[in-house]
C-alpha cells in the first residue's frame, strides 16, 4: 500500500497530475485490489469456501472455513488437508503433509498456487463461491464393500491381489467416513505408484493395506503390508496421510531394499 501510494506521489510530482486524475487512479486501484483497510489487507472478501482457477487453467476448491484448511483439484477425488504457516510480509503459506508449499495467500488478498510444473507459483483468481466438502455417509456394510472395491482397483493396477483390511474393533460409526476416504486415497496412491519406476518395484512385495487407529496419521511399509494409521481426532480428511506421502513411503522402502 505504501509502496503503491509513494510511487503515485512521485509520478504526480513529475507529471503534474491533477486531483481528478489522482482520484481516477485511486478508484481504479480500489476496483482491482479493493479498498484498503487498517491492517493493509484488501477489503475484497474472498469466500471462505471458493473455487479458484490458475493462469495455466488448473482449477480447485479451497476451504478455509474448517479448523484444517482443505483443497481439492477439479476432477480428483482426494481432498488435501493443509497446514497454515506464517510467511514473509504477512503472507500465509499452506503446506501439505510432506511440508511442501501448495498455496500462498498474500496480505493484499492475492492467491498463488505451487505445483511441480510451476514451482515458483502460479497466480490464481476466484471463480466464485463453492460448497464445503461433505464426508461420505455409509453403513458398516457399505464400508466393507467400499474397501473391497478399492482393493480391486489397486489389485488391477499392481497386477496382483492386494487386500484392504481394517482392525476388527474399528471403525465405529463416527469414523466410517475417515476409513472410507483413507481407502480411496490409498487406492489412488497405489495406482500412482504403479506408474513410477522407483515405487513400482516396491509394489511387487505388497499384499495388504491395513488401516489402524492411532496418532498422528502415518504410513509405513512392513513385511508386505502397507500400514496406514488414522487419527479420528483430525477429522475425515486430516486424519490420514495423503497419496503423495504413501507413494513416497513405497519409493523409500524400495530404495532401502536396494541399498541392502
Amino acid at each position: 500500500m505504501r509502496r503503491v501510494t509513494g510511487a503515485f506521489v512521485v509520478l504526480a510530482a513529475l507529471c503534474a497530475v491533477s486531483g481528478a486524475e489522482a482520484q481516477t487512479f485511486k478508484s481504479f486501484r480500489d476496483k482491482i485490489f479493493g479498498k484498503p483497510v487498517e491492517d493493509g489487507r484488501s477489503s475484497q472478501a474472498v469466500p471462505k469456501v471458493a473455487h479458484f482457477v490458475s493462469e495455466d487453467g488448473e482449477s480447485f476448491v479451497f476451504d478455509s472455513s474448517q479448523s484444517i484448511p482443505l483443497l481439492r483439484f477439479d476432477g480428483d477425488d482426494e481432498v488435501f488437508a493443509l497446514t497454515a504457516t506464517a510467511g514473509t510480509r504477512g503472507d500465509i503459506i499452506y503446506k501439505n503433509d510432506m511440508g511442501q508449499p501448495v498455496l500462498k495467500a498474500t496480505r493484499w488478498g492475492g492467491m498463488v498456487l505451487f505445483s511441480d510444473g510451476r514451482p515458483m507459483g502460479d497466480p490464481v483468481a476466484v471463480k466464485g463461491k463453492a460448497d464445503t466438502f461433505q464426508p461420505a455417509r455409509m453403513t458398516p456394510e457399505q464400508l466393507w464393500l467400499h474397501l473391497a472395491k478399492c482393493a480391486y482397483r489397486a489389485s488391477r493396477s499392481v497386477e496382483h491381489k492386494v487386500l484392504f483390511n481394517a482392525d476388527a474393533d474399528t471403525p465405529g460409526d463416527s469414523t466410517i467416513a475417515l476409513f472410507a476416504d483413507a481407502a480411496t486415497v490409498a487406492s489412488d496412491a497405489l495406482i500412482q505408484a504403479a506408474e513410477q519406476s522407483d515405487s513400482r518395484r516396491a509394489l511387487d512385495g505388497l499384499h495388504e493395506v491395513r488401516f489402524i487407529e492411532g496418532r498422528p496419521p502415518g504410513a509405513r511399509f512392513d513385511n508386505g503390508t502397507l500400514v496406514l494409521k488414522l487419527d479420528p481426532s483430525r477429522g475425515t480428511w486430516g486424519g490420514h496421510v495423503s497419496s503423495k506421502r504413501i507413494v513416497k513411503v513405497l519409493s523409500a522402502s524400495f530404495s532401502l531394499a536396494v541399498g541392502h
